[in-house]
């Protein structure tokens, strides 16, 4: 002992406990601290229980200060702390950093806060100048780790860069809120002083915006801000060069038929869609139950006959009927209710990165990347279209109506039917079928657009999103559907199931086509086969924009796998430090 005291210098360890009582004494107002050295007739620190925070700074730094000081707090429910404190503005500018920092009522140190207070006032104050912060945060003790250092001196704790971050940005904001104006001490012009070349030389120094809140961006915070930057298809090899010479000449086609089939690019436009699509149909419509017959006896529609026979036209706002139903406003409003912030910003921060597979497409939000299920997404896009745009939709209109109860009986024909012989003959369904929607024809029609002869036909489907068509061979499952899954019995129900199936039937899924073999391959397999339509395109330059306008997301978002999470920059920045 009498060694270790013997290599103590005294003055160090008197500095050392004059910090901690300062320190605490400015956290813990309502108290008095005195402290007074061996000999020493004065006290070094002495401070009133009756001082506030500012007086108990002003009186242990100094006055010139504590005039200088900015209060601010932050609270998150979120992360479940509480944060207050000061900070000097501007005008104040001191030999060394001073920063203390209490988490839960006990003197620590964090390096990660101590660096983002470094970063608010590294473009405010001149270079080798610093301020003061104090800082107080109440977290949950179990969110702490105190074994980072022997001394138990510095603390992590769980959502350290999150609650930093929230803590920044308010000292940052009051801080530059009063840093508008700033004091400055003159004095009399010394003798040979040259005002007009001093006033060029403050011209030309770089001057802090007014009332700019912006700061420091780090590399592991930097954003994708615009949309046109490279994506993701320019590091596919042998396919860029390729895609960029067919973009210009079918950009327009490829919008409008992606969902059809293969486009005639010499003469763009649905009128020129040819490329046929196999649909089985009943031979013998007495025996519809033989699966052996029905599959080798298939009828051939061409798309070309179901086409609209000419461009549609997006709907005049200015013309929208007004929706007076009670059940609609309701599912409206039950849309609103289920709206979730989080997913909103998702959705509206994106940028689009490029398309990942079939399924998903790469999209980032500030320093995140992101899989978003492009087939879940737009399915809960065109059902909150047809509940927001009911009764106001254009049609696009078959250029020969095709027979309700044939359609039917190729959707009775395909196995995702699950139609087996205890359910009925196809005959009779297929005719149930029809007669039900003929029957509801006129409420079809004036609410959803669906468009129903009297002979029994469906000769038009209602416009969703300009430029974006259903895929034809799903019209004879949507029917059937529309028949058997519907619920006729009550207004409400039936609005919303009937909403449901026509987001199935526009749901956005790739083109499927067959090869030599008759094995089917995906487009996307193939990209840059001029014969392949361009449904990247569709997907990027018609539903992406739908989802960033209009789509008003729930929870469920996330919760359902629609949108992944697979990268944070600042998590990858990590990784990297610690390599």
């Amino acid at each position: 002992m009498g060694t270790r005291k013997r290599a103590m210098n005294g003055r160090d360890e008197f500095n050392k406990v004059a910090h901690v009582i300062t320190c605490y004494a400015i956290h813990n107002t309502g108290t008095a601290f005195s402290l007074k050295k061996s000999g020493d007739n004065m006290p070094k620190i002495r401070t009133t229980s009756k001082a506030t925070k500012i007086d108990t700074i002003s009186n242990l730094y100094g006055p010139s200060l504590g005039k200088e000081l900015l209060e601010f707090s932050c609270d998150d429910k979120n992360f479940g702390f509480k944060s207050s404190g000061y900070l000097t503005n501007a005008n104040y500018s001191g030999k060394s950093f001073r920063f203390i920092l209490f988490i839960n009522n006990r003197l620590v140190e964090s390096s990660a806060a101590k660096k983002a207070f470094e970063a608010v006032y590294a473009s405010v104050l001149p270079k080798n100048s610093y301020p003061f912060v104090y800082l107080s945060i109440d977290i949950d003790p179990q969110n702490i780790d105190v074994n980072v250092h022997p001394t138990k001196n510095e603390v992590h704790f769980l959502h350290e860069d999150e609650i930093i971050a929230g803590i920044q940005a308010k000292a940052q904001q009051s801080l530059y809120q009063c840093s508008t104006s700033r004091n400055y001490y003159t004095q009399a012009r010394l003798p040979g002083f040259d005002m007009a070349a001093a006033v060029e030389e403050v011209k030309g120094k770089k001057k802090v915006p007014e009332g700019s809140e912006s700061s420091r961006v780090y590399d592991h915070q930097l954003v994708r801000t615009d949309c046109n930057q490279t994506k993701l298809d320019l590091f596919i090899a042998n396919q860029a060069n390729k895609i960029s010479e067919k973009t210009k000449s079918e950009s327009s086609a490829a919008s409008s038929s992606a969902l059809f089939s293969t486009v005639d690019t010499e003469k763009p436009g649905p009128s020129n869609m040819s490329k046929e699509i196999k649909l089985s149909h009943p031979a013998n419509k007495s025996n519809s139950s033989s699966s052996s017959e029905n599959k080798e006896n298939i009828n051939t529609i061409n798309v070309e006959e179901y086409v609209p026979k000419e461009a549609p036209k997006s709907g005049n706002p200015t013309h929208r009927r007004p929706i007076y139903l009670t059940s609609v406003l309701n599912l409206q409003e039950d849309i609103c209710k289920a709206r979730h912030e989080g997913a909103v910003d998702l959705m509206r921060e994106h940028k689009f990165v490029g398309i990942a597979n079939t399924q998903y497409a790469l999209a980032q939000v500030r320093t995140k990347l992101y899989l978003f299920d492009f087939g879940k997404l737009s399915e809960a896009l065109f059902y909150q279209k047809v509940i927001f745009d009911f009764q106001n939709f254009d049609i696009f209109n078959f250029s020969e109506a095709a027979p309700i109860h044939d359609l039917v009986m190729i959707a009775l024909d395909d196995e995702s039917s699950s139609w087996n012989p205890d359910h009925g003959p196809k005959e009779e369904l297929a005719t149930f079928a029809t007669e039900l929607l003929l029957s509801k024809r006129e409420m079809l029609d004036d609410y959803f657009s669906i468009v129903i002869t009297k002979e029994g036909s469906l000769s038009g489907l209602p416009i969703l999103v300009e430029q974006y068509y259903p895929l034809l061979h799903q019209i004879p499952m949507f029917l059937l559907r529309l028949a058997t899954e519907v619920d006729w019995e009550s207004e409400k129900g039936c609005f919303q199931s009937v909403a449901r199936e026509i987001a199935r039937l526009y749901t956005m899924k790739p083109i499927e086509r067959e090869n030599e073999d008759g094995a089917t391959q995906s487009a996307q397999k193939d990209p840059t086969d001029p014969n392949v339509p361009d449904w990247k395109f569709t997907v990027e330059h018609i539903l992406f924009p739908q989802l960033k306008s209009f789509f008003v997301p729930d929870l469920s978002v996330t919760s359902s796998g629609a949108v992944l999470q697979v990268a944070d920059l600042h998590d990858l920045y990590k990784v990297f430090e610690r390599c």
